[in-house]
Order: structure tokens, then C-alpha cells, then sequence
């Protein structure tokens, strides 16, 4: 039997985690022709909504969305969601800078720090939860976990709070994805056939194959 961690009895490194979540809504969709990924509803869902609650239903306790382009479009969907809110400011900015600006928004209080990029439309619970007990599994020199399927890194990724603090002081090259090839001995990388951890929405083709579904299926929030 396992806890809701994903834990067997007597199998995790870690005790009860305090869980914050950073989604990454910042973006200006420029692969996309443009448009707000956060607004493409899944299922009738937004995705924006549909991730913070799928983070919340996994067991994050303090939750951040950075948001940047399409700020005002996003707004209204966050009115009533508990949760705190950054904003980059002006038009350049980089996931490196969102993934700083959402971690150092944090409460000091966090064990663990899950970080999500908004376009992934296939996450469920299940599928934090088992990062999750990855992470709690982990030899205690681990400080980072990310999925990968075959040879492709993917998302969310799960890292402490000494991995934070770096992030939040600008150091090393997280969010840019290419630090991850240098693989550090305090990074583990957790292999996964569950292709949810590598399907994103970034382009008008992968729109496209969501577009029309009857289950599950995506279409712009836009227009």
C-alpha cells in the first residue's frame, strides 16, 4: 500500500514534504503564431486552471504563477484561485528570469519546490505524485528530479529548497534546460516511459492535434 505520496512503507528518504509549485504562464507564444498558451482549453478547461489544479490536487501547498505577456487576459481566470501572482515586467525576458521571479516568490517555509511550464495539457495527479515519490525515493545527495522519456528531458521537475535558493539568487543556468545535460552528481534524472512528461503544446502543429477531439481535445482560448 502506498501513501499519498507514492511511498511504500518504509521506502521514503524524505518525510511529509511542504510542496511549492511554480507555473511558468509568462510566455508570449511566439512558436504559437502568437497566442496565449495558458487560455488553449483542454476538455473545456484552460489550461492555466487545469494545471494549478492538477498541482493543488498532487499536494502543492503554496502555489506562484508567473505571468508576463497576456497578463490582462489572464487576470479575470485567477481572481478567485489562492494563490500569489508575479508579473514580468516588459517585453524581453527569458524562462530563466520567470523560473527566478516564481521561485523567489516562494514562502520560506517550502521543503521541495515543483516547477511546470503552462502548455502541457496531459499532467494528472498521478503523474506529480509519482515525481514526487521519486524525489522522497532518491538517494539523500539528490537534489534535483526530472523525468525523462527515452533520451528527452521533461516536466514538471522537482528540486529543494537548497536548488532554490540558488535559482532565486541567480545562480548557475536553471531554466535554460541545456544545465541538465552537465548532469551533476546531485541530479537525477528519473526515467519514465509516461509520455505526459514530454507532450507540450508549442507549436500551430501540435494545436492541431489536439483541435477537434472529442475527449481531451484543445482548442484556442483566443478570438
Amino acid at each position: 500500500m502506498t501513501d499519498a505520496d507514492g511511498c511504500e512503507p518504509g521506502a521514503c528518504r524524505r518525510g511529509r514534504l511542504r510542496l511549492g509549485g511554480v507555473l511558468l504562464a509568462a510566455g508570449e507564444g511566439r512558436r504559437l503564431g502568437g497566442q496565449p498558451k495558458a487560455l488553449i482549453e483542454v476538455g473545456g478547461e484552460a489550461l492555466i486552471l487545469r494545471n494549478l489544479r492538477v498541482l493543488r490536487e498532487a499536494g502543492v501547498d503554496d502555489l506562484v504563477v508567473v505571468t508576463g505577456h497576456f497578463q490582462e487576459q489572464l487576470a479575470p481566470l485567477l481572481e478567485n484561485v489562492d494563490l500569489s501572482q508575479v508579473t514580468q515586467s516588459g517585453e524581453d525576458h527569458t524562462q530563466s528570469d520567470s523560473l527566478r521571479l516564481g521561485v523567489a516568490a516562494l514562502n520560506d517555509g517550502v521543503d521541495a519546490v515543483m516547477v511546470l511550464p503552462v502548455d502541457m495539457p496531459l499532467l494528472t495527479r498521478a503523474d506529480l505524485v509519482a515525481l514526487i515519490g521519486a524525489y522522497k525515493h532518491a538517494a539523500e545527495c539528490i537534489e534535483f528530479v526530472g523525468p525523462i522519456v527515452g533520451s528527452r528531458p521533461g516536466n514538471p521537475v522537482l528540486f529543494s529548497r537548497k536548488i532554490a535558493a540558488s535559482i532565486a539568487s541567480g545562480e548557475g543556468e536553471f531554466g535554460s534546460g541545456a544545465w541538465r545535460h552537465h548532469s551533476p552528481d546531485w541530479l537525477l534524472e528519473w526515467q519514465t516511459d509516461n509520455v505526459h512528461y514530454v507532450t507540450d503544446i508549442d507549436t500551430p502543429e501540435d494545436l492541431a492535434r489536439w483541435t477537434g477531439q472529442t475527449d481531451g481535445g484543445a482548442r484556442s482560448g483566443q478570438g
